[in-house]
Formats: C-alpha cells, structure tokens, sequence
C-alpha cells in the first residue's frame, strides 16, 4: 500500500483538471482523485480516505461555500484541509480564508513545476520536490 498523500481534486475545466492532475501525480508524488462538480466530490469523500481537498472556487452551477460548509459540518470529512486554486485568490484575506475554513488560496494560472511545493508548504507537508 502507498504512503502517498492522497488527494481530491475538484474542477470543472477538465484541461485545468488534466494538468493538475499530471503535475500533483508526477511531480508532486500524490495519489489524485480528478472530479468535474461538488456532487463527485461528495460521493468519492464517503468511500475514500483523503488527506487534501484542492478545488477550484466554482464550479459550472454551484458555489464553493456551501459545499465547504458541507463538508466542515459533517463529521467524516470536517478534519480534511480545503485549498482554493482559482482566478480569484486575490479576492481572499487571510481572515476570509479562515472563516471559510480554507487552508489557503493559489492563483491560477499557477506554474505546474512549483505547485507541489506551495500545496505542501500550505498543507505542511514535507517536500521532497524541488523548489528552484
């Protein structure tokens, strides 16, 4: 059995999701979990073990917040780190991330080389990926 982190991935472009999802596995060494909508999301949360959740901040029809309040209010999933990648990162103060419960926010677009490290340094994850 892997000891690599294991990830849920949440985004309606699936170009976004595809590279995402190539640069958390191959560069980030994580197990990814790729999902379009919130209702995917939730369905893979009751039968996998998840150690992150990165999801963009919408979706096509529904807004983040309230699948976020979802999952903090449920005891099964409320322990799991939630990042935001979006277009909007700048939107959010620190404060506001906090009251969303949100670990943090990326901006996209993100370079895919480095992202590993800004999710492991927001995560506090240990890195074994290179920073430069």
């Amino acid at each position: 059995m892997s000891s690599a982190k294991s990830i849920l991935l949440i985004d309606y472009e699936a170009s976004v999701r595809e590279v995402l999802q190539v640069c958390l596995s191959e560069i980030g060494g994580w197990n990814v979990i790729a999902v379009a909508s919130f209702e995917e999301g939730l369905a893979l949360l009751l039968t996998e073990k998840l150690d992150a959740i990165i999801m963009d901040n919408v979706t096509a029809k529904r807004n983040s917040t309230r699948f976020i309040q979802k999952l903090k209010a449920n005891p099964l999933t409320q322990s799991i780190p939630i990042l935001l990648i979006t277009h909007k990162a700048s939107w959010y103060s620190r404060q506001h991330l906090q009251e969303m419960s949100v670990v943090g926010a990326i901006a996209k677009p993100f370079d895919p080389v480095f992202l590993p490290v800004q999710i492991s340094k927001l995560l506090g994850w240990n890195s074994t990926v290179p920073s430069d």
